[in-house]
């Protein structure tokens, strides 16, 4: 029997909440050198799916929560699992989710009978006036104890329908918060993703600057050598400093680069921002084989934000019409059995028992119940409105996902392609070098040429890996890794 996307998503997440803190604490494997592989002509990736719009991922158990020693090495599918289980914005999801669902036990309370006992003791004092049968009256106190117990019972027998239409709105909220709490799954794994691979590139940075700086450095003595040998100027030395001062600051800046994004990760996943971890690097890259309509079209049935937006609506109109059934006359019927201390002995009771019906309905509330009924309409219209709104993101996000994946596609080969000729100029100037038929100088400026060509490919790589993300998350299929 084939899964549907929403229930295999639901069983991703849960085993990654149960095996959080395991994954976390895994090896991973060495990090790939350059050169960097190209994009394949494979298929595109298999789109992890949501989770069914009832199910919701359950609060880790109280050991995950505990912080736990950092590995050595992190990889991005660890990351999102330790995120799953311990992102604030998660828990603090999950908490919305469970005071939804105790709105629908407070809604349904007004249906299900309502039992109370209740139980009394009174001792007092009383003066009884008696004829004394000479024409006068004599008076003494009289002392009772009177001890009572008794259980009432309530139930609403008509009411037009109001109480369950609190029911069903309270129902929907439930709803809406469930694929809320799914969208902010969504969210997170995304943040988790941009940070993890700003994280790489800012190492690769700090790599090609460190490379840069030393080829400026080389270049500058080769100056100061022909200076002292006379055949340079003291303007040349001055010119040739200039790139290695540059290269140091672009050094100095990306040094802390990978640090600042690891920090802000490592926030996101819920741990602190100065534990020692190494992002395990991934240069992979496959290639998407795209289609607009097919993704716009997965996005409409996808986007859970979409879904709660639409469970929104329907929560307003029955919120509407518990609003209107207040002018429904409402019949409850009562039952009470007791039992009760007669006289002035507190030994002797007495059976008590009583049944009912009550009829309420408004004649006047001050404009109470149309105030209400307004309300609820303008909150009804509100909620068509974000509804209305969130299906023109959808559009709008899927179309600009898609734009700046296409766009970081071009980018990647364009960048791949000049990384290749970098190489190939290296390698050739090289031999020239060797033969003796080429200048130092130009070898080095090669070199150069070759580190800002694998700098822009690592830019352009990361940057379509972001992209590839980012289109997941509008079509609303992005799911753990």
């Amino acid at each position: 029997m084939k899964r549907t996307p929403v229930a295999l998503a639901c069983a991703v997440i849960a085993a990654v909440l149960a095996s959080s803190a395991a994954a976390f604490a895994a090896a991973t494997p060495t990090p790939s050198p350059y050169p960097y592989p190209v994009p394949s002509a494979s298929p595109r990736p298999t789109s992890p799916a949501t989770i069914a719009p009832t199910t919701v991922p359950a609060a880790p158990p109280k050991s995950v929560m505990q912080p736990t020693p950092a590995p050595t090495t992190l990889s991005l599918a660890q990351a999102e699992q330790i995120a799953l289980a311990l992102s604030p914005q998660l828990a603090l999801a999950r908490a919305t989710v469970e005071q939804q669902q105790a709105g629908i036990g407070i809604a349904r309370s007004g249906e299900l009978p309502s039992i109370a006992g209740s139980a009394a003791t009174r001792r007092g004092q009383t003066q009884i006036t008696t004829s004394n049968g000479q024409g006068g009256t004599t008076s003494q106190p009289f002392l009772t104890t009177q001890n009572s117990a008794s259980v009432s019972l309530s139930q609403l027998i008509l009411d037009g329908g109001r109480v369950n239409a609190e029911v069903q709105a309270a129902r929907y909220s439930t709803d809406a918060a469930k694929l809320t709490l799914l969208r902010d799954v969504q969210t997170v794994l995304l943040t988790v993703a941009q940070q993890y691979y700003a994280a790489l590139q800012a190492r690769h940075q700090l790599q090609a600057s460190k490379q840069s700086l030393s080829v400026a450095q080389v270049q500058e003595k080769l100056v100061e050598a022909q200076y002292r040998a006379g055949v340079a100027s003291k303007a040349d030395v001055l010119t040739a400093q200039l790139p290695v001062a540059q290269a140091e600051l672009a050094v100095a800046s990306a040094q802390n680069g990978e640090a600042e994004n690891v920090a802000a990760l490592l926030t996101t996943l819920g741990l602190e921002a100065n534990r020692p971890v190494a992002l395990q690097d991934d240069t992979s890259v496959s290639a998407s084989n795209l289609d607009a309509n097919a993704v716009l079209s997965s996005a409409l049935v996808e986007r859970t934000d979409l879904s709660a937006a639409k469970a929104s609506v329907t929560s307003a109109q029955a919120s509407v019409r518990a609003a209107k059934l207040q002018w429904f006359p409402a019949i409850a019927g009562t039952a009470t059995s007791g039992t009760a201390t007669t006289g002035q002995s507190s030994s002797n009771y007495a059976a008590n028992w009583s049944l009912g019906a009550t009829l309420a309905f408004p004649i006047y509330t001050g404009g109470l119940i149309k105030s209400e009924v307004d309300q609820a309409s303008a909150l009804e219209a509100q909620a068509q409105a974000n509804y209305n709104s969130a299906r023109l993101n959808v559009y709008l996000n899927v179309q600009q996902a898609y734009l700046g994946l296409l766009t970081a596609a071009s980018s990647l080969n364009a960048a791949k392609a000049a990384l290749d000729q970098a190489r190939v100029v290296v390698n050739v100037t090289n031999a020239q070098y060797k033969s003796g038929v080429t200048t130092l100088p130009l070898l080095l400026n090669a070199q150069s040429q070759l580190t800002t060509a694998q700098s822009n490919y690592v830019q352009a790589l990361y940057a379509y890996k972001i992209a590839q993300q980012n289109l997941l998350y509008s079509e609303g299929t992005l799911g753990p890794s």
